[in-house]
């Protein structure tokens, strides 16, 4: 029977010549091949809406899996899973010597892959490669073990599928078409229609010419092609291979018949003049062919979801609406949430990682917990898995667990399971299970099924997605036990870590699709939008096969007669995939691109953009439609949704920047009945205040908890206040040269008692180097105390006032009198007394880290420190001393001189700062200052005051913009 090939551009009524001769025919049993599986179901649906019912609607495997049934070919075809195990294993094996450091890479099994598929798609057994190869290594002899390791991956594959008794998707399409050689009459009279490829491979090719020639079949091959267009050029080869088959050739012209009758001129112009070299007359577009201008990825999305809903409310049927991007991969998660916030519903092929849907997380972090050694689970694992929806009855339980990892800095699983006070038997039900694949699907089932538990849901939206990822997943694990595989504990977790589940939706009437270029091919729509045309993104550069570069593909070609398609000069197929979306629209197109990333760098557009351009009215760019960076929210009179036009009337009635409005600067009589510092106050709070009052409310007022551990500064600092406070217990005594030793001793002793709350959450040896270096600047403040001949001996250490539910406390210190009356809590970090009982006294606040010029005693008023004066005033009134010297004590630093101020004359030690000394009046008169200052602070802070002060909220301007919003 005759092969009739039918050719012609894109609209040349291809479709009608194909798609008429099957429906003609369908009665008698003819079979349509189309490309992909969603061509697939919309022709059949299409055609048996016309009344060609009774033939059948393919794709190429689909046909394969025909011709293997009516030839009497039974063998079994390998899954992709399975068919990665395979290959794992045989790369495994393998005895590699030149490709034995890249098979290290996780990349290499993937690229051997689809090598193999190539080859088999060429028609090339492991017999002709190893051939092919031994003649071009013959040329070189450096050649050889390249040549020996393909060799050794092609045959080592071929082998495994023997021993398997399996065959992948490629091979049983191979051996289909041999079974039909052998046995050319079981197919029948059935004629066969091929519509809607762009391209041929080899194996494809193949199918045609025996069903053709050798099954005498009647078959049609339609192909997009025309003599001398470059965007059609890369279909040359196929063309005119099918060409000398052929009995007949059906070249028909270009037409515009398909077009809208406002958009046919200029859609039937870019058709006809795309990527010639000899261009034709500008055309003007209208509202045919427009382009749109985004910042970043997010505004692509949102700008073309806006015209997609002027387009649905006009009329515009959404299953006549395409959205094509090059690669879906990257751009479908946003383009999928951002419509979703549209309302607008959309089908096409999705894919998420397994990891990432609710179930598929909660499996994964039990997986980790069980199966890993216990170094290798990690804390946060087991936090992901008693998220698991229906797993806690109060979850508010994992919220304190997290709390804890977080402050404590637990790192693994079994630290944080510590904590639980409960048993969580499923993980040691997975760990001991001699199946550890069948007991994950069984508590995979179990965890699906928790949140259900007593109803019968309509399964929806993530639900559904949780569904179809635990059908993945035993689908998956069922695919590896039917050929033998037994995964280790590492490989199952890998397994679900790679695993990915189908979140798309197929095409229905109404929705509108998102597709890549070669699912539309076969289609045509009123809209296409054409997204995401960036410079490197469409068109893809192009990039060498890993194994046979193009220049040793020439090699293969001139010295052993093997020809493979070069694969590095990507322009001729990118050309046709973006002429084939230009061509899939019959009312308007639009062009999408990015002028900057989310950042605001710069990216370039696509130069096919500019191609467009140039068949264009001159003032096409320039009209585009922008929405950039700087465009929080659309313009009130062009807003897409309801939501979108109160946020654009909200920014309507916002102050301008620079003069934005001030919140409430006070607090309210009801929030200063909640105020505890309206009560009692202590030095810090009234400094923090000092400082900005809003700074004090976020602070020391809300004092929201953290999620994270202390701060190693602050850390820090509390345990070099702990241990110094226990040491000066255990000495009960002065630090003097004769002590010192001691006081070295009882330094190890505490250390070594006290595990230091540093680096929570790091590696043993950091934490240990940060416990060393604290121990080395206590030994040498301790070392400086010695030598400084201040024999005074702590009398008071962490001394408390003021903590009236404490019984070891002392009082308040009560300052002012009347209506002005504050009282004063505090925790004053050692009270040295001198030893000639002469009630005199040194108040000493220690501070971690180096000494900072606000410590200074000059620098007290104009820096708001009140925290030593008022602990002097403490000490004066609560214990009857008098205070001679209020010192700032630096433990790090340089310079360990304490600072402050002190009685000019005292005994006070000989390594303090001679600037610092007071004549009696002048102390007394700070201490007086003080006072004065924390009344007048107290009586601001009473009132409610708010008013912020970013220019000494902090060394670095406003500490929390977002609350005062001060400019």
């Amino acid at each position: 029977m005759p092969l009739t090939l039918v050719l012609g551009p894109a609209n040349s009524a291809k479709a009608g010549e194909v798609l008429g001769a099957y429906a003609a025919a369908a009665a008698r049993g003819a079979v349509l091949v189309v490309p992909t599986a969603l061509d697939a179901r919309h022709y059949a649906r299409e055609l048996a809406g016309a009344g060609a019912v009774l033939g059948s609607v393919r794709t190429f495997s689909g046909l394969m899996a025909e011709i293997a049934g009516r030839a009497g070919y039974e063998e079994r075809r390998l899954t992709a899973l399975q068919r990665e195990r395979v290959l794992r294993a045989v790369v495994a094996q393998a005895p590699l010597q030149a490709l034995a450091q890249a098979a290290q890479f996780p990349g290499f099994v993937l690229a051997t892959g689809d090598l193999i598929a190539e080859l088999q798609r060429s028609l090339l057994t492991p017999q002709r490669l190893t051939q092919a190869l031994a003649a071009w290594a013959a040329e070189d002899p450096r050649r050889e073990p390249f040549a020996r390791d393909l060799t050794a991956l092609y045959g080592g594959y071929a082998a495994a599928l023997e021993r398997l008794g399996r065959v992948d998707q490629e091979l049983y399409a191979w051996r289909a078409l041999d079974a039909l050689r052998d046995a050319p009459g079981s197919w029948g009279r059935e004629q066969v229609f091929f519509y809607g490829f762009d391209d041929l491979t080899p194996l494809e090719r193949d199918a045609v010419e025996t069903l053709a020639r050798i099954a005498d079949a009647a078959v049609t091959v339609s192909l997009t092609y025309e003599p001398g267009r470059a965007a059609l050029s890369a279909r040359a080869e196929a063309v005119e291979e099918l060409r000398q088959l052929a009995e007949r050739v059906q070249e028909l012209p270009a037409l515009a018949d398909h077009y809208a009758p406002r958009s046919r001129q200029v859609l039937h112009h870019l058709e006809r003049e795309l990527f010639c070299d000899d261009h034709a007359e500008r055309v003007e577009p209208g509202d045919a062919v427009r382009l749109l201008e985004a910042g970043g990825e997010r505004a692509e999305a949102e700008l073309v979801a806006a015209e997609v809903l002027a387009l649905l409310r006009a009329g515009v049927p959404g299953d006549e609406i395409v959205i094509v991007f090059r690669s879906l991969s990257a751009s479908a998660p946003l383009i999928a949430s951002v419509f979703a916030e549209y309302g607008i519903e959309l089908a096409g092929e999705r894919c998420v990682q397994f990891s990432q849907t609710a179930l598929g997380g909660a499996v994964l972090a039990l997986a980790r917990c069980a199966l890993l050694e216990e170094s290798s689970a990690r804390a946060e694992d087991l936090l992901g898995y008693l998220r698991s929806p229906g797993l806690l009855e109060r979850t508010e339980v994992a919220d304190g667990l997290e709390l804890e990892i977080r402050r404590e800095g637990l790192r693994t699983a079994a630290q944080a399971r510590a904590r639980l006070g409960w048993e969580l038997d499923e993980l040691d039900s997975l760990r001991a299970a001699a199946d550890p694949g069948r007991e994950l699907a069984r508590q995979a089932r179990r965890l699906f099924m928790l949140p259900y538990r007593g109803q019968a849901c309509q399964l929806e939206g993530s639900e559904a997605l949780d569904a179809s990822a635990l059908a993945t997943l035993v689908r998956a694990l069922g695919e590896l036990e039917e050929v033998g595989e037994q995964l280790t504990a590492e490989e199952l977790i890998e397994l679900l870590e790679r695993l990915e589940v189908d979140a798309g939706a197929p095409p229905r009437p109404g929705v509108v699709l998102v597709a890549e270029p070669l699912a539309i091919r076969a289609r045509r729509f009123r809209c296409v939008f054409i997204c995401g045309l960036q410079e490197g993104k469409f068109p893809l550069p192009g990039s060498p096969e890993p194994f046979l570069s193009d220049q040793r593909r020439r090699e293969l070609a001139a010295g052993a007669g093997l020809r493979l398609a070069p694969r590095e000069d990507a322009l001729a197929r990118e050309r046709y995939l973006f002429y084939a979306c230009v061509s899939r629209a019959t009312e308007q197109l639009v062009l999408s691109y990015r002028s900057s990333d989310e950042e605001g760098n710069l990216e370039l557009p696509s130069p096919f953009i500019a191609d467009v351009g140039e068949l264009l009215a001159e003032g096409w760019v320039e009209r585009r439609r922008r929405r950039l960076l700087a465009d929080v929210v659309w313009p009130a009179h062009n807003v897409p949704t309801a939501h979108e036009l109160a946020r654009a009337h909200a920014a309507a009635a916002a102050p301008r920047a620079g003069v934005l409005g001030a919140p409430p600067r006070s607090l309210s009589e009801a929030a200063l009945t909640r105020v505890r510092h309206r009560r009692i106050l202590s030095g810090g709070a009234l400094e923090a205040y000092a400082d900005c009052p809003v700074k004090w409310l976020v602070e020391r007022e809300l004092a929201p908890a953290s999620l994270e551990p202390d701060p190693e500064p602050l850390a820090r600092g509390n345990f070099m206040h702990a241990a110094l406070e226990e040491l000066l217990r255990r000495l009960d005594g002065p630090i003097t040269g004769e002590s010192l030793p001691d006081a070295f001793r009882l330094l190890e002793e505490v250390l070594a008692e006290s595990p230091a709350p540093i680096g929570a959450g790091r590696p043993e040896s950091l934490r240990a180097a940060a416990v060393k270096m604290i121990e080395a600047d206590l030994r040498r403040y301790l070392a400086h105390e010695a030598a400084d001949g201040c024999a005074w001996a702590p009398e008071g250490i962490e001394l408390r006032f003021g903590f009236e539910d404490e019984t070891e406390s002392l009082p308040a210190l009560s300052l002012g009198e009347g209506q002005q009356q504050i009282r004063l809590r505090g925790v004053i970090d050692r009270v040295d007394v001198a030893p000639d009982h002469s009630g005199r006294a040194i108040v000493r606040d220690y501070k971690s880290g180096s000494a900072r010029p606000e410590h200074q005693g000059a620098h007290w008023r104009a820096d708001r420190q009140l925290q030593v004066a008022l602990y002097m005033l403490a000490v004066r009134e609560l214990l009857d001393l008098d205070p001679v010297a209020g010192l700032y004590q630096p433990l790090g630093g340089a310079d360990l001189r304490a600072r402050g101020v002190f009685l000019e004359g005292a005994d006070v030690g000989a390594r303090v700062v001679a600037g610092d000394a007071r004549p009696r009046e002048d102390l007394d008169g700070e201490l007086v200052d003080a006072a004065a200052r924390a009344i007048a602070l107290a009586g601001r802070l009473r009132a409610g005051e708010l008013v912020p002060t970013p220019e000494t909220c902090s060394r670095d301007g406003c500490r929390f913009p977002g609350i005062c919003r001060v400019e």
